[in-house]
């Protein structure tokens, strides 16, 4: 075989690798999206907007106010998951805000509430609306744990082990909650709220809205509205791979009498 021969066998070798490496990429992203549609589905049907909580009484440290390590670790993990999902392809716009600055407009939108009620002033207000069996603990008396009433126990963070530089003692396991349902205030939208005791348990609620085991699990595919209580070991100040401690259906959606 002449030269010229062998680098059109090369050339079209190459190719053929190319389009074969597009073609599983491709078919990982349509496994994404396939095992990710009942639960994120809802939220393509609209804008998007990432809420986050900030401590703006913090002001006296940064006039802008403070955001959480893990509330905007959880909100990158999303973003990137968003991108994986094509979500700008479906020409919907996703917008991250801080809560405090939406005031009361909650409509026009579908909403990803990242952080906990003590912090996240648009989580506090779809909890109060949602009938879950999952509640946090009272925010304005800095109460950090986490009730479920169906169950009867109370979950609280642990810490131990090396101190940090102020002398505490760092966070070794911490609990979240993931609630997922129609917007209590715009039913014609929906909400999921992803919020732990501290940073640790938010940052591993936006691990758990994306894993394929929890993807997965039959209430989450049959898309219905579900409420989920974790917990995550914490490593080196990194949540690991959460594990769903309970994950029931929300059979009521809001109260009625609020």
């Amino acid at each position: 075989m002449d030269i010229l021969g062998q680098i059109l066998i090369g050339l079209l070798t190459a190719f053929i690798g190319f389009l074969l490496a597009l073609s599983w990429q491709a078919s990982r992203r349509g496994l994404t999206y396939w095992r990710a549609r009942a639960l994120w589905r809802p939220f393509m049907s609209g804008d998007l907007m990432i809420v986050i909580g900030r401590f703006a009484e913090l002001n006296q440290f940064e006039a802008s106010g403070l955001v959480g390590v893990g509330d905007m670790q959880a909100a990158a993990e999303l973003a990137a998951f968003f991108g994986n999902l094509r979500f700008r392809s479906f020409d919907r716009s996703t917008d991250i805000v801080y809560g405090d600055q939406l005031a009361g407009d909650l409509y026009g939108a579908n909403l990803v509430c990242i952080g906990g009620p003590g912090a996240n002033t648009v989580t506090e207000r779809m909890l109060k609306r949602i009938d879950c069996t999952i509640k946090f603990g009272n925010s304005r008396l800095h109460e950090i744990s986490i009730q479920d009433t169906k169950a009867g126990k109370i979950y609280s963070p642990a810490a131990g082990g090396a101190s940090d530089s102020q002398g505490d003692e760092t966070v070794t396991l911490d609990f979240g909650v993931l609630v997922k349902t129609r917007n209590p205030i715009d039913p014609a939208h929906n909400v999921l709220i992803i919020a732990g005791s501290f940073g640790y348990g938010t940052w591993a609620g936006a691990k758990l809205a994306r894993s394929a085991q929890f993807l997965r699990d039959p209430l989450v595919s049959e898309g219905l509205p579900i409420e989920c209580l974790y917990k995550t070991e914490v490593i080196g100040g990194m949540p690991q791979q959460p594990q769903v401690i309970s994950l029931r259906e929300i059979t009521r959606h809001a109260k009625t009498d609020i």
